[in-house]
């Protein structure tokens, strides 16, 4: 299985916001990965928290906690299967691969959105 935060997360110390930005460069992450499978490696921007953070309410933050741990956790599926075809020795459908990476783009946007409402 594919774990894209560090273990350094179970801590106590690691604040909601930390965890946040770690989530979001893991989904980062994974959208990069699926990029370059598909033949596409234009770098991302560094994830940053939305400005308004400090200021969001604690439903918008479970909002946001909710939504980015699901799309961690599809990242993490998605790899997986791109890891699983290729040691199949198969090649990964392009159409997937893309599939993949559009969902991650969306998903990254629609959580940079939370905080603009």
């Amino acid at each position: 299985m594919i774990h894209l935060l560090p273990d350094s997360f179970a801590a106590e110390s690691v604040t909601p916001y930390d965890e946040a930005v770690a989530r979001l460069a893991s989904i980062r992450a994974a959208l990069t990965v699926a990029e370059q499978a598909a033949g596409s490696s234009a770098p991302l921007p560094e994830p940053q928290m939305p400005a308004a953070w400090p200021e969001a309410s604690a439903a918008k933050r479970r909002c946001f906690e909710t939504r980015s741990v699901e799309s961690a956790q599809a990242a993490s599926a998605g790899l997986e299967m791109l890891a699983a075809q290729r040691a199949a020795g198969l090649k990964p459908n392009p159409q997937a691969i893309g599939r993949l990476a559009e969902t991650l783009r969306t998903e990254l946007a629609d959580l940079d959105r939370l905080f603009s409402l």
